[in-house]
């Protein structure tokens, strides 16, 4: 098949939805089909990309995410070239993100399945962004061949909101193959673990809550180690409600290579996000690396670590908790042992060559169930 896939996001900026794009992609090439990833532009441009549209930076719910449009002329352009291509099948995700999913989806007029990868904001009161969104998801829930979410969590808003059909689970693609690479043999610091964060500092991800619980894991562990690699509107304070504390070092956003080497020397990897997590993209590519999770009890992150990993999730937004369960599974080298082991396998049912096929299997259904609904030519 050739597929063409709509990313909301430039493709040049880190984040899970561009690394679940170019992660499928990339096996969906390797199984003999075409791709062409549409995004809007970015700063450093990433190669293989149609960039269309101008873009705009928004903050909203404690995180930022970026709004596109492409002229006219620029989407005539593209839907030409795309049919000239041959295209067979449009994979967007996050349409509710405005406007460049929408634009061409609208304008290719072929079968198109959606991936929505975000959980809505809970909370009381009338919430304008909220309120579109879940209007969004109606209107694509309506016209789509197929809609995916990546866990329980945004499937249960969809229900509780009435949609039929619910859209069905299906797992982010995640090529896993280079953090298997840095992984190093069984570890356990006699003198205490190092724990590292990585991802953005906002309030949402529950960075500050690490720090809170940071001082009770060094008075009970002297030796241990934090390190928190990342930016964003809460550096300035963590870094004073970390003063003093000389087990806390911060590094600026590593790249991908630097960012692997990072978590695999790592004993435990710290997830403690408050809420809004549909999925544990970050959980994954941790434990594939061999690196133990330590999360949040969110239901994006009880997703990744059902079935055998619930002693690893600690109550959202409770220091005490998390800094009790990081000096516990320091203490125990025997269950940190038992629990890397069955990270590592559970990492690999998230893997691309595990997942891809679902893919696959739901763009044929898209093109079987459009074609079906296509009205009938008489041949005279």
């Amino acid at each position: 098949m050739k597929i063409v896939q709509v990313s909301p996001y430039a493709m040049d900026r880190p984040g899970g939805v561009q690394s679940h794009v170019r992660d499928l992609s990339n096996w969906l090439e390797r199984q003999g089909h075409d791709v062409q990833i549409i995004a809007p532009p970015g700063k450093g441009g990433a190669p293989d990309v149609m960039t269309l549209g101008k873009v705009r930076e928004i903050s909203m719910h404690g995180t930022h995410f970026e709004l596109s449009r492409a002229s006219k002329s620029e989407i005539e352009g593209a839907s030409m070239a795309l049919f000239d291509w041959g295209a067979d099948v449009v994979h967007l995700h996050t349409p509710w993100t405005p406007m460049l999913g929408w634009q061409v989806w609208k304008a290719l007029e072929l079968p198109t399945v959606a991936t929505f990868h975000a959980t809505l904001p809970e909370g009381g009161g009338f919430d304008p962004m909220t309120w579109f969104l879940g209007r969004a998801a109606k209107y694509f829930d309506e016209r789509l061949e197929g809609i995916v979410v990546p866990s329980r969590a945004p499937q249960a808003q969809w229900e509780a909101r009435g949609h039929d059909p619910v859209p069905k689970i299906l797992a982010p693609a995640i090529d896993l193959s280079e953090w298997r690479d840095v992984r190093q043999g069984p570890r356990h610091s006699e003198d205490g673990p190092h724990v590292i964060y990585l991802g953005r500092l906002e309030e949402r991800k529950g960075v500050q809550v690490l720090v809170e619980a940071w001082k009770e894991v060094s008075r009970r562990l002297p030796a241990a180690r934090l390190t928190i690699a990342g930016k964003g509107s809460m550096e300035g304070a963590l870094r004073e409600a970390a003063q003093g504390m000389r087990s806390i070092r911060f590094l600026p956003p590593p790249d991908n290579e630097a960012a692997r080497a990072l978590v695999a020397r790592a004993d435990f990897f710290a997830a403690p996000a408050t809420g809004g997590e549909s999925f544990g993209l970050v959980l994954i590519e941790a434990m594939a690396a061999g690196t133990i999770p330590i999360a949040a009890e969110n239901e994006g992150y009880a997703t990744v670590l059902a079935n055998g990993g619930e002693t690893l999730l600690v109550p959202p937004g409770d220091p005490a908790a998390l800094a009790d369960r990081i000096v516990l599974l320091a203490s125990d080298q025997q269950k940190a042992l038992d629990l890397r082991t069955w990270a590592m396998a559970r990492a690999e049912t998230f893997d691309v060559a595990q997942v891809g096929p679902r893919y696959v299997a739901l763009y044929q259904a898209a093109v079987d169930k459009h074609g079906a609904s296509m009205p009938a030519c008489d041949e005279t």
